[in-house]
């Protein structure tokens, strides 16, 4: 044993604690921004299976598709949002519902402060939460897949 203490007092690391520190937190950061990228991805499929829904599936019918391009989701990880992690895919027809669903989305992740990953999912148009009443889903019921969804590419991880 003290050939063992010996040996060890002439060892001298090449890194600092905070070195050590720095690496654990970009180790940890990694695992989060891969998280949010599943959240992302998990957001993406439940945005199209409420898109998809149809009026024979309890969804609803398009008479402008503003509803229908509204519904999309985006990512805010470190108080950010960036371009490839805004998803409300065009239909052929009603791109102001884009467009008010994008910036509806935006508004709601101006309330998001803490860093960590969120993602928010929105129906932009203001008359979605009176289809949602009349029990057509606009995007209540595809949410609920969500967890499901989250849970199955966390696994593939």
């Amino acid at each position: 044993m003290k050939k063992f203490q010996k040996a060890m007092s002439n060892f001298t690391p090449d890194f600092s604690i905070n070195d050590l520190f720095n690496h654990i937190d970009d180790g940890l950061q990694s695992i989060i921004d891969e998280a949010a990228e599943q959240l992302f991805n998990a957001g993406k499929k439940v945005v199209d299976m409420a898109r998809a829904r149809t009026r024979a599936d309890n969804g609803f019918g398009n008479i402008t598709w503003e509803l229908r391009n509204s519904i999309g989701c985006l990512l805010v990880n470190n108080n950010q949002i960036l371009d490839e992690h805004i998803y409300f895919p065009p239909l052929a027809q009603g791109i102001e519902g884009t467009k008010i669903g994008i910036s509806y989305a935006r508004e709601i992740a101006l309330l998001v402060s803490d860093g960590s990953p969120v993602l928010i999912f929105v129906a932009g148009m203001d008359y979605a939460a009176f289809v949602e009443s009349t029990e057509r889903d606009v995007i209540s019921m595809s949410s609920l897949s969500f967890g499901k969804i989250f849970k199955q590419l966390i696994n593939q991880i």
